[in-house]
């Protein structure tokens, strides 16, 4: 039996149209893999519209309990610096279209973008085997930091203010 699921799955990367390319992935010091995803009114953003400011992406879900603090952390930066240009766009790793996407915006009252995030290629990308993962994104376009699971609010502002730093 093992044999045969060792066969099927060597066969389905074999026949993967992501074959013979390299899939990108999320890592500190580079350039972040680009995406473009809808919202819950179907408006597709794209992430390499964003390159060139700080930049957070937020990978979360409607059942994660950890992530009603981070939730805390990005409203206060979303207060803190609403001067300044930083983006915040958070990603539901559950939603394919917008009805996950209205109730976890409703009951967490998000003032932010949020995404349809579930799909294959982008989880793969930011290696999204549990939620939450917060990553940050400098002016400079590159990855400055990523948090898997969870970060100490301290952290998190000191990362949020050096990417929004000019």
């Amino acid at each position: 039996m093992r044999a045969v699921a060792l066969i099927l799955l060597a066969a389905g990367l074999t026949l993967s149209p992501r074959v013979g390319r390299a899939a990108q992935v999320a890592t500190e010091g580079e350039a972040p893999p680009l995406f473009s995803l809808p919202d819950e009114n179907g408006e597709v953003f794209d992430l390499e519209d964003f390159i060139g400011r700080p930049t957070i992406l937020y990978f979360t879900h409607n059942m994660c309990h950890y992530c009603t603090q981070i939730i805390a952390f990005l409203k206060r930066a979303h207060t803190t610096h609403a001067g300044s240009d930083l983006a915040i766009l958070t990603l539901n790793v559950w939603a394919s279209d917008g009805v996950f996407i209205e109730r976890y915006k409703e009951a967490l009252g998000l003032p932010f973008t949020m995404l349809a995030g579930k799909d294959p290629d982008l989880l793969r990308s930011y290696e999204v085997n549990y939620v939450p993962i917060i990553v940050f994104i400098g002016r400079d376009g590159t990855i400055r930091h990523i948090y898997h699971h969870y970060v100490l609010q301290e952290d998190f502002e000191k990362t949020t203010a050096a990417i929004v730093a000019p």
